[in-house]
């Protein structure tokens, strides 16, 4: 390695520099038993770099590599001896480390850096290296012995860990951003939507809810005659001018998805193509805005407005300086479906208060009740829907049953089924007992929901039940029809009448009327007249009555003392 024999040099620390004598008998021992070809084999074939420097000349430059150091660096010992090794070192290489190694041996101590090197081929890549002062027999520095590690895939895996640490961090700090700025918003339109008495007054709500958490909001109407949505209910800032109106069809057949438009659709308006865009495909759509001022408003979000086959609209929600992440779209679009739900519910209850109906009666032959009447041998009249308890159920009564029909056998029937659910029987009379129940199989409903449709009549016999619906318009009466006859196996469509003016004018008044009573006093007015309650003497008591709905028998006559006021002024005022 030098001129110097090895037992002259001595690797000792600072505390052994003190005590070098017992020491050197220690590294006597070491050097007798071990073979010094043996040691300069071990150095040679070490599976580190190692290298020895010259501490005594100036620049101190390397007089021994191994094999490993050349596999590290790619610079054969040849190289290596004769230099200073900060030849590994380039325009990378941080001072930082360079400089506790510098310091390191100006104070003839060990110490290990971690910094970029550069292979010979011009590579960069992390070197670990440990440097450790040799002193010589008189306790003087004589040589710098240096390791060093390739730990380049260790920093790398450390690098990606601290990157998906830091994204994860920036996904809590924006999940906490959304969670502040939607706090609040869902439940106040899921508010609007249970308590608004009209759909305009739902719109209003809606938008307002929306527009005080973003920068501003607005709803549009679509307009099927013109293909087009005009802004209404405007909240907040905006960029819509009053009067304006965005055409739908042209533009949904320019663009794909966000930001990604067909020839010519650049040239549109970003707000149109966001509406068009929402319409189309039916999710929210995104834009940029281009923000000219820091002030600016930044991106809009087309919310559509759809319900079944429906198409209600859009509404176009506003921010600035930001943007809308993935979850904030799903929230959004959880939004629109609400919305449009509720509107579905008030133009269903308009639809049926207007003069312009379609009837459509319907058997079914594998629905659950057609089952249930069967099991019983008994026809069922539906009398009513009720909707006070947890679920909604309905009441039918019961034509001509056998003999052994009493209220274990109805549910005997029903424990013997898992889509029907018996809540009470009431009213067993030699005319039939009245059953109230409900379906678990959530097919029809479905179907009346999804295409605004109102039950309006059904006779149920074994094997066989025959549903009346009314549908507001004609295309979805004709969908609700075909829809019923895939559905079902054996649907059949019995009759489809359309009505100019309905034969029963009193209708309306129903309908206005119903809506005045709650939940509650609908209940219990409709199971009193049914089970025969006004009968003298009575057919059910009220005892049975309030039992079947779950309360005590005064609150039961609260409810429906409640309710005939309600109808008395109904009819005198």
């Amino acid at each position: 390695m030098t001129q110097r024999s090895e037992a002259d040099v001595r690797v000792r620390s600072g505390a052994a520099r003190e005590r070098p004598e017992t020491d050197s008998r220690t590294m006597s021992a070491s050097t007798d038993a071990v073979d010094e070809s043996l040691k300069t084999r071990t150095m040679d074939e070490a599976p580190v770099g190692i290298t020895i420097a010259d501490a005594t000349k100036p620049d101190m430059p390397l007089v021994y590599a191994n094999a490993a150091f050349e596999r590290i660096t790619g610079y054969a010992p040849e190289y290596a001896v004769g230099r200073n090794c900060r030849f590994l070192q380039g325009e990378a290489t941080r001072a930082k480390p360079v400089a506790q190694m510098r310091a390191a041996i100006e104070d003839g101590q060990a110490t290990t850096v971690v910094l970029r090197n550069y292979r010979k081929s011009g590579e960069l890549f992390w070197n670990e290296v440990t440097i450790a002062p040799l002193y010589d027999g008189t306790g003087k520095v004589a040589y710098y012995v240096g390791f060093q590690q390739d730990v380049t895939r260790r920093k790398r895996a450390e690098q990606a860990a601290a990157d998906r640490a830091e994204r994860i961090e920036r996904e809590r700090t924006a999940q906490q951003h959304l969670l502040e700025r939607l706090d609040g918003i869902v439940a106040e339109v899921t508010d609007a939507v249970t308590q608004s008495q009209s759909r305009s007054d739902l719109q209003r709500e809606a938008v307002q809810a929306i527009g005080e958490v973003y920068a501003g909001a607005w709803f549009g109407a679509y307009d099927p005659s013109i293909e087009a949505v005009e802004p209404d209910e405007v909240v907040g800032e905006t960029d819509v001018p009053q009067g304006s109106r965005f055409v739908v069809g042209d533009v949904a057949a320019m663009g794909g998805g966000d930001g990604d438009v067909g020839d010519g659709a650049e040239s549109r308006d970003p707000v149109e193509r966001a509406v068009a865009g929402a319409l189309a495909e039916r999710h929210v759509r995104i834009e940029s805005l281009d923000g000219g001022t820091e002030a600016a408003l930044t991106s809009v979000a087309a919310v559509p407005l759809h319900y079944g086959e429906a198409t209600y609209g859009v509404v176009c929600v506003y921010v600035r300086n930001d943007g809308f992440d993935d979850h904030e779209r799903a929230i959004l679009a959880a939004l629109g479906r609400t919305l449009a739900t509720g509107i579905n519910a008030h133009e269903t209850q308009r639809t049926l208060q207007t003069q312009e109906t379609v009837e459509l009666r319907l058997a079914l032959g594998d629905h659950p009740l057609a089952g249930f009447a069967t099991d019983l041998q008994s026809q069922l009249q539906y009398a009513g829907s009720v909707g006070d308890k947890d679920r909604p159920t309905m009441l039918f009564e019961v034509a001509e049953p056998t003999a052994q029909l009493d209220e274990e056998a109805v549910h005997g029937a029903a424990a013997e089924r898992d889509d029907i659910e018996v809540d009470t029987v009431l009213a067993e009379t030699t005319c039939g007992p009245v059953i109230e129940l409900a379906v678990t199989d959530p097919t029809l409903q479905e179907l009346l929901t999804a295409h605004s449709g109102e039950l309006r009549a059904a006779v149920i016999e074994p094997g066989i039940a025959r549903v009346t619906v009314e549908v507001g318009r004609e295309a979805l009466a004709q969908s609700l029809a075909a829809a019923a006859m895939e559905r079902f196996e054996s649907a059949e469509v019995i009759s489809y009448c359309r009505r100019e003016t309905r034969d029963d004018t009193g209708q309306g008044f129903v309908a206005e009327l119903e809506s005045e009573l709650t939940d509650r006093q609908h209940a219990a007015f409709l199971r009193a007249y049914t089970a025969g309650y006004f009968e003298w003497p009575h057919d059910t008591s009220g005892e049975e009555i309030a039992e079947s709905m779950g309360v005590c028998r005064s609150t039961f006559h609260q409810h429906l003392r409640a309710a005939q006021r309600k109808v008395a002024a109904a009819l005198f005022d």
